[in-house]
């Protein structure tokens, strides 16, 4: 699918790309074979904006079941009178607000989708919570930079709440990278595919990951600071103290210094 037919299906369907929606279609039918490719074909898969189905296209006659949630309702239709009848199943709904258990196909083993910028770190941060248990693989079109924060796990810049969320749970692996051109209309960042496989072990036991990730998140929550600083937000600073202490953490420590392994530490000090 390339840019003269994407516009002629725009057109058909009635529809202008809206930047605020992160609305950049995939027109590089390569990358979107890569991508398919790289969800497995067992059990049931969930594409997540299909948009126009330019991966939906291929991700069809692979996955056992294929179900695909679409904001659009112009694109819903799209989709239902394309690939209504090979089996495809479209819900025209808002995903980061959709009951996941109310969608058919679920419970879901896979999840796709060439994601909308605006929306990508929500979607992550969905991606761990108890109702997609189930899922073992999702592959999805990131904007490179929340990529790299996905994967950051060495400190820096980059590494965050967001790679230490997804951490216990998932490995993160980046299989290709898509530019500017691939997309109409061309985005004004570079992207990148990147593949989550969930441990077979999570690195958190379930009853203490929700512990964990407000661990993270007061930790970050002004990285400018020490890690003693933000803590003393959720605690006394002689409790804060004690407890840096017991794990082996400076407290002089910004939460970036501090490594993965590190707030599994921290985890067990807290109270």
């Amino acid at each position: 699918m390339r840019d003269l037919e994407i516009v002629k299906l725009l057109r058909e369907v009635g529809i202008r790309p809206d930047r605020d929606l992160g609305q950049n279609f995939l027109v590089n039918g390569s990358i979107a074979r890569r991508i398919a490719s790289a969800v497995p074909s067992e059990g049931s898969t969930l594409e997540i904006g299909p948009g126009l189905g330019s991966l939906t296209r291929y991700l069809l006659p692979r996955c056992e079941s294929l179900t695909a949630v679409e904001i659009s309702s112009r694109m819903s239709d799209h989709l239902m009178e394309r690939f209504g009848n090979d089996g495809l199943r479209v819900v025209n709904t808002d995903f980061l607000s959709a009951d996941p258990a109310s969608l058919p196909g679920y419970p879901f083993r896979n999840l796709a989708g060439n994601l909308p910028y605006s929306i990508s770190s929500p979607v992550l941060f969905r991606l761990v919570q108890d109702v997609f248990e189930q899922v073992r693989t999702a592959v999805f079109m990131l904007q490179r930079e929340v990529a790299g924060r996905l994967a950051a796990l060495d400190g820096g810049r980059d590494y965050g709440k967001l790679s230490l969320q997804i951490w216990p749970l998932f490995e993160v692996e980046a299989i290709l990278d898509a530019v500017p051109e691939d997309f109409f209309p061309p985005p004004e960042v570079h992207s990148r595919v990147v593949v989550l496989r969930r441990r077979k072990e999570p690195l958190v036991r379930r009853d203490a990951y929700q512990a964990f990730r407000r661990l993270v998140k007061v930790s970050f929550a002004a990285r400018r600071k020490t890690i003693l600083n933000n803590l003393v937000s959720v605690m006394d600073r002689e409790s804060a103290l004690r407890i840096l202490d017991s794990a082996g953490i400076p407290p002089d420590s910004r939460a970036e210094q501090v490594s993965p392994e590190g707030f599994l530490e921290l985890l067990k000090e807290m109270p």
